[in-house]
């Protein structure tokens, strides 16, 4: 849905590498494509078919897809070229939809995959009807893409006259994995391709910190005792006093080495700490 205008090639280009549509032939049909199956719902009528609508009908017969009409008779003239080329008129044309947007998204509803494609000027939509329909496609859960611009996806954030619905965070299944919806902000839902990265990244820096504070820290201890070893190697012996004569034994103390100080210094009562640096030396 949409008046803007948007170039015809821009919305072929787009849509054929989106959808994985074929070469096109001789003939100027597309091959179909080999992913999806595809079927095309389109407003009629004068004043709802806008120049990038047509083009977006032109591109649905060059694809040979099946498609379906929202019409008010009423109130539009007739444009005879999309709806005179619809397969079944009597089931593929809904007269008397007076309110396009309403009626267009609860079609898609029904639908299985459902997408609105919408036709805007610089991401600004000028017409209500559009705006209405991406609203109330976006309260329905279904996703809202713009063509205008190579189908990027429109958020509550491109619709500042629209109040989001308020909802609770809450964790929702896709493609097998799980994505994270953030009610105070839909612009950011993720997808669950994206909070597979998100996640990534969250292991990537556990995994650092896991690191950071457990195995290093451990290696830090045992590099620590290692320098405490090396320097009470290093440090100054006491004075050792003339061995004594005889069979007499020697008599000996007990110390240990004060890393802060460098120096060995005797030991007190009680049994030394389990990574202290101790040595017996001659009283």
């Amino acid at each position: 849905m949409g008046d803007a205008e948007v170039a015809g090639n821009l919305i072929v280009d787009t849509l054929n590498a989106h959808f994985s549509l074929g070469p096109e032939d001789h003939e100027g049909y597309f091959a179909a494509s080999d992913r999806y199956e595809l079927h095309a719902l389109i407003p009629a009528g004068e004043t709802a078919t806008s120049q990038g609508i047509h083009a977006f009908w032109e591109w649905v017969v060059r694809c040979e897809l099946p498609y379906k009409v929202l019409f008010d008779e009423t109130m539009n003239e007739r444009t005879d070229d999309i709806l005179g080329n619809v397969e079944n008129p009597e089931n593929d044309i809904y007269i008397n939809c007076t309110d396009p947007d309403l009626g267009m998204v609860e079609r898609l509803t029904k639908s299985e995959n459902p997408m609105l494609l919408v036709l805007s000027n610089e991401g600004q939509f000028l017409d209500g009807v559009t705006a209405d329909a991406a609203a109330a496609a976006l309260r329905e859960g279904i996703p809202v893409h713009d063509l205008s611009r190579m189908l990027l996806e429109v958020t509550w954030q491109h619709l500042p006259d629209h109040e989001p619905p308020v909802e609770s965070a809450m964790e929702v299944e896709a493609d097998g994995q799980m994505a994270l919806v953030v009610s105070d902000a839909p612009d950011v839902t993720l997808k669950a391709g994206e909070v597979a990265a998100v996640n990534r990244s969250l292991e990537l820096a556990e995994t650092f910190v896991d690191r950071l504070f457990g195995d290093l820290v451990n290696e830090a201890a045992v590099l620590r005792q290692s320098l405490i070893h090396g320097r009470s190697l290093l440090a100054p012996r006491p004075d050792t006093p003339a061995e004594s004569q005889g069979d007499e034994p020697k008599k000996t103390r007990l110390e240990i080495f004060n890393p802060e100080s460098g120096k060995w210094e005797p030991a007190g009562r009680g049994r030394p700490p389990k990574t202290a640096q101790t040595r017996r030396v001659p009283a």
